[in-house]
């Protein structure tokens, strides 16, 4: 349903702020010294900037916790949830989960915690630094019937990160089979990796593929471009260019944040 965000939120151009949380317990860079209080007390405080800046949802994800488990520790899942509930305890917006790259771990939190949307891959092929992943659409789709869950959406990837596709399609194609398929609700275009800037053309082509599903940006959203792409999507997912020197795992930069969003409601708000 192309009016996915617009039914829900209320908002024509759907803008998602990321929280990437310090590394999570059971990872190589976990901070043992400040424990899951460091964590929480880190990412309460960025979620809340986002929130006081207008920012339409935030999104919590696992990005330090290099490298990534196709499959997340249980201790992991255990702490992003509580990580979770003690900051939205206190939010009044709209937030979604992503773990990298473990889509049934990302589900099983946004239940838990009552988030409207997850990121994920639902089908395709990959490898790359990320080793090789095949992304099980299936069982995700699965846990959702069965927990009842049809309410949380899946925000599916359709390009991968620092990695390659083992499908030669065309990105539209891959779109296509996802929504058919995959049973997306929305499908997410990105660059080749974190903070690059994903083709105009090629999301152009892919919302034209999708006519009926709403389209993310997932990389390389910055104030200088977020209105050349909102002409060809429906949202976006912004992290690395709202950061301290637009470094993805570094802390949210208010002035860099407060400035993306002027622009873009120059025409949208």
């Amino acid at each position: 349903m192309k009016t996915l965000f617009k039914d829900r939120y209320n908002q024509d151009k759907f803008i998602v702020g990321m929280v990437h949380t310090l590394a999570l317990p059971g990872s190589p860079l976990y901070d043992r010294t400040g424990g899951m209080k460091k964590l929480i007390k880190q990412a309460k405080k960025e979620a809340q900037i986002l929130v006081d800046l207008g920012y339409h949802s935030v999104m919590y994800c696992n990005e330090s916790d290099m490298p990534y488990l196709p499959v997340m520790a249980p201790e992991t899942t255990a702490a992003m949830t509580d990580l979770v509930a003690e900051c939205q305890a206190d939010l009044g917006v709209p937030f979604g989960i992503n773990m990298l790259i473990d889509p049934i771990s990302s589900l099983s939190i946004a239940h838990a915690t009552g988030a409207g949307f997850i990121r994920c891959f639902l089908t395709g092929s990959y490898v790359g630094d990320i080793g090789h992943v095949v992304p099980d659409g299936a069982r995700t789709l699965r846990l959702r019937a069965e927990l009842d869950a049809q309410d949380i959406a899946l925000i599916c990837n359709v390009t991968p990160g620092f990695s390659i596709t083992l499908d030669s399609r065309p990105t539209p194609q891959v779109a296509s089979g996802a929504v058919f398929l995959g049973l997306a609700d929305s499908v997410c275009v990105s660059g080749p990796a974190a903070a690059k800037e994903a083709d105009l053309s090629k999301i152009a082509d892919t919302a034209a593929a999708v006519p009926d599903t709403p389209v993310m940006v997932g990389t390389g959203v910055s104030e200088s471009n977020i209105l050349a792409m909102a002409e060809v999507s429906d949202g976006f997912i912004i992290g690395s260019s709202i950061k301290v020197d637009g470094q993805t795992l570094n802390e949210v930069d208010p002035k860099r944040a407060e400035a993306l969003m002027k622009t873009f409601n120059s025409v949208y708000g």
